[in-house]
C-alpha cells in the first residue's frame, strides 16, 4: 500500500506483513518528519521490495493505541468545580451560622437590656410611692396635731394613707426608729408587727429567717433624710425566694419613715415573657435558615454535579477525536453535544479536520 508523508509528499510502499504491532511511526527520509501507519488501514499491496528493505532497515517505534479515557496530569475539572463549590457552601454556611448567632446575640440582649430598664423603671416607681405616701402623711399629720402615734392604727384615714398599694402584692408601711436605737412599726397591713404589740422589729429574726438579713439591712439604712433602698430575698410560703424591692424615706419633719416594697417579677414578668417568645422566635428561624441552607447546597450540589459531568464528558469526547485525528483517521465522525463555547471548540476541530484532509487530497493529486 501507498503511504504519503503529510508534510512533504514523499510516497514509500509499506507491506502490512511487515508490521508487527498495530500502529508504527518512521521518519520520512526527504523531511525527516515522523510518519504513522496504522496496520488496519493497510492493504496488501507489497509491490516494491526496495521499500520492505527499507522498512526493516527503520528506527520503528511503536505507537500505543489511543486510550478510550484520557487522563489529566493534575486536577481535573470537576475536581476543581467541587472544590470551588465545597468553599463556597462552607462560605455560605459561615455566613449563615454568624448571622444567626448574631439573631441569639440580639434576642438576648434586648431581653436583658429590656428587664434591666423594667427594672430600673420599677425601682423608680417603688421610690416614688414612697416619696408620695411620705408627703400625703406629712400633711395630715400637720393638720392632726393632736394624733399620737399610739393612735396611728386607730384612726381609719390615717391608716388609709399610711398603707398603700405598691404593684400588685406590695403596700407601703410606717415605723420609726426610737431614741434608744430600737425600730418599730406604727402602722402596717398585718397588726401583729406593729407596736406596742411588737416593740422591737429585730424580733422578727426568727419568723422572717433567712428573709431577714436583706430586709433588715434596707430598712435600717436609712439615716435621716437620706432614703435607704435595695433587693432582698423573699422566703415564700413553699420555701421558695422571690425578689422584692423596698424603698424608704422619710416623713418630713418627724422620726417616722414609709417603706415601700413590692415583688419586682410583677414588672419584670411581661418583659420576661416577651423574652422567652422572642427566643422561641430566633430559635424557630434559625432552624428554618438551617433548613434553607441545606436546601440551597443539596441544590447547588446536583447542578454543579451534572454540569461537571456534561462539561468533562464533552471534553473527554473532544479529546479523543483530536487523538483519533493525530493519528490519521480523517473520516472520524465530530457531533457537536453542546451549544456553549464547545460547540465552536467542535467546529473549528472539525475544519481542521477537513483542511487536513484537503491537504493531504492536494498532496497525494
Amino acid at each position: 500500500m501507498t503511504i504519503t508523508c503529510d508534510k512533504c509528499g514523499a510516497t514509500y510502499q509499506i507491506d502490512p506483513e511487515k508490521i508487527k504491532t498495530d500502529t508504527i511511526r518512521f521518519a520520512c527520509k526527504t523531511c525527516s518528519d515522523f510518519v504513522i501507519v496504522n496496520k488496519n488501514d493497510l492493504i496488501d499491496k507489497s509491490e516494491n521490495s526496495e521499500l520492505t528493505s527499507f522498512l526493516e532497515t527503520q528506527e520503528t517505534e511503536t505507537v500505543a493505541p489511543v486510550s478510550k479515557e484520557t487522563k489529566t496530569k493534575g486536577v481535573g475539572i470537576r475536581t476543581k468545580m467541587f472544590a470551588l463549590l465545597i468553599i463556597l457552601i462552607v462560605a455560605f454556611a459561615g455566613q449563615a451560622y454568624y448571622l444567626i448567632m448574631q439573631l441569639n446575640i440580639m434576642t438576648d440582649r434586648f431581653g436583658l437590656q429590656g428587664t434591666n430598664i423594667i427594672k430600673e423603671m420599677a425601682e423608680q416607681e417603688i421610690m416614688n410611692t414612697a416619696d408620695s405616701v411620705a408627703s400625703q402623711v406629712s400633711l395630715y399629720l400637720e393638720s392632726h396635731p393632736d394624733l399620737t402615734k399610739e393612735n396611728f392604727m386607730t384612726d381609719g384615714h390615717f391608716r388609709n394613707i399610711a398603707i398603700q398599694p405598691v404593684g400588685k402584692k406590695g403596700y407601703t408601711a410606717l415605723y420609726e426608729k426610737g431614741k434608744e436605737g430600737k425600730f418599730r412599726t406604727w402602722v402596717h397591713k398585718n397588726p401583729r408587727i406593729t407596736a406596742p404589740s411588737l416593740d422591737d422589729m429585730s424580733k422578727l429574726k426568727g419568723p422572717l429567717g433567712a428573709s431577714f438579713p436583706g430586709f433588715w439591712k434596707v430598712l435600717t439604712g436609712v439615716n435621716g433624710t437620706i432614703p435607704s433602698k435595695g433587693y432582698y430575698r423573699w422566703q415564700e410560703k413553699d420555701q421558695s425566694f422571690k425578689d422584692k424591692y423596698m424603698a424608704c424615706v422619710n416623713v418630713k419633719g418627724t422620726g417616722f419613715y414609709i417603706a415601700s416594697t413590692t415583688y419586682i417579677d410583677e414588672f419584670t414578668l411581661p418583659m420576661q415573657s416577651l423574652e422567652n417568645k422572642s427566643k422561641e422566635i430566633a430559635k424557630t428561624q434559625s432552624i428554618n435558615i438551617a433548613i434553607i441552607i441545606s436546601i440551597i447546597s443539596i441544590v447547588v450540589a446536583i447542578i454543579v454535579f451534572i454540569f461537571g459531568n456534561r462539561l468533562t464528558s464533552n471534553i473527554k469526547y473532544l479529546s479523543e477525536v483530536t487523538d483519533r485525528i493525530s493519528l490519521g483517521d480523517l473520516d472520524a465522525l465530530i457531533e457537536t453535544r453542546s451549544s456553549d463555547e464547545l460547540a465552536v471548540l467542535t467546529e473549528s476541530i472539525s475544519r481542521l479536520q477537513q483542511s487536513v484532509r484537503l491537504s493531504i487530497k492536494r498532496l497525494r493529486g
